[in-house]
Parts: structure tokens; sequence; C-alpha cells
């Protein structure tokens, strides 16, 4: 179930990360709101991932982030996933580091497990899955707790066709009541009309 709506919104201002005088993110002033989908767009280096890190706080940086308080859910292009749990474990401590009662992850991991048609892999050890269901658990690590923010980095990457179209209709519709992130070198799958592009070149914005 989505959550009441309300403006949520992120600002970065004059957002620097450099990794060297080319590489990384320069005085980046980007505005993200609830009500569509944010797409951050650009060639692979361009500084994308690097953007959504600052933004997790995962890397250090200068400028300034504005955001309030609230639920983030954020899956990386590339989540090191314990290899020796199961999916079921692994969601179950995710789902607790993230502050959800039992009754709730159990509810929520079950429409997920639903959603993204792997309940078979349930009590599978994670170090046996595809890249494909390894994905699909990093979404679900990411949107388990429904969170206000959601910042996902590639999520179409390894998924099959049908779990694209059911995930791209649910990001759309989510969009319209939280603030979604997503970097993409897709762009053209999200149909969307309440959709705002902003694409990255050389770390800075075309």
């Amino acid at each position: 179930m989505l959550m009441k709506s309300e403006n949520i919104s992120i600002f970065t201002r004059n957002l620097t990360k450099s990794y060297s005088e080319d590489k990384g993110i320069f005085n980046l002033n980007l505005e993200f709101c609830s009500g569509g989908l944010n797409l951050v767009i650009g060639k692979n280096g361009s500084g994308k991932s690097t953007l959504l890190k600052c933004i997790m706080k995962l890397v250090k940086y200068s400028g300034e982030i504005e955001k309030r308080k609230l639920r983030i859910g954020y899956a990386p292009e590339i989540f090191i996933m314990p290899d020796f749990q199961t999916v079921e474990e692994f969601l179950v401590n995710i789902g607790r580091i993230k502050g959800l009662g039992k009754k709730a992850l159990m509810e929520n991991s079950v429409d997920f497990f639903e959603f993204f048609n792997i309940e078979k892999y349930r009590n599978k050890m994670i170090r046996t899955l595809s890249n494909g269901t390894k994905q699909k658990v990093n979404l679900i690590q990411a949107l388990i707790h429904e969170p206000k923010i959601v910042i996902l980095d590639e999520p179409l990457v390894s998924l099959d066709f049908e779990s694209q179209k059911r995930l791209l209709k649910y990001l759309t519709r989510l969009a319209k009541e939280r603030l979604v992130i997503i970097s993409t070198h897709n762009p053209e799958k999200f149909r969307s009309s309440l959709k705002r592009i902003y694409e990255i070149e050389n770390g800075r914005v075309k």
C-alpha cells in the first residue's frame, strides 16, 4: 500500500566529489522532487553512481545536500550480499536493521516474493542465485521497509522482460507519492509522462 502523498525534495548545491581532475562530479545544483520519476542518465563513468552515493553519504563530498530525515531505500548497481545466508535470512536481517517489525516484515517479504516471482528461492543460499534473482533481492531490500525516498542505481540490469515491465509500472505509480530517483541507461523504458531527466556528462549537468 502506498503512503499518503506529500511533497518531498532533495536539493544539491555545488555538490562536488572529485576522484581526479576529470573524474567525479563537479558543482552540481539539482532539485529532485516527488510527484514524478527523477531519471539520472549519462554514459558509464559520467558520475551517475557517484551522485547517488553522495546523496546516501557513502562517500565524502563538498557542497551541500539538503534532505529531510525520512526513510530511504537504496539499491546500488552492485550489492555484495552474504553468500552463506538464505534469501529469507538476509531480508529478515535487513528488515530488522531498518526497524521493520516482524509482522510487517513477513507481510512485505511475501508481497515482494510474489511480485518478483521468486517464492521458490526463499530458502536458497544467495551464492546459488543467478544475477537476475540477486538483482530482485537487491531491489526487495531497498523497498521492503516502505521508504519515502527510493534511490535505485540501474534497477533494470539483469532483470527479465516481465520483471522489468512489472517494476517499471510499480515505480511509475510509486513516484506519484514518494521521491524516486533512478540512474539508468534506458530512460526510454520509463514511459511515464511524469518524469524529469537529468543528464550528466563528465561529472556535470549537460
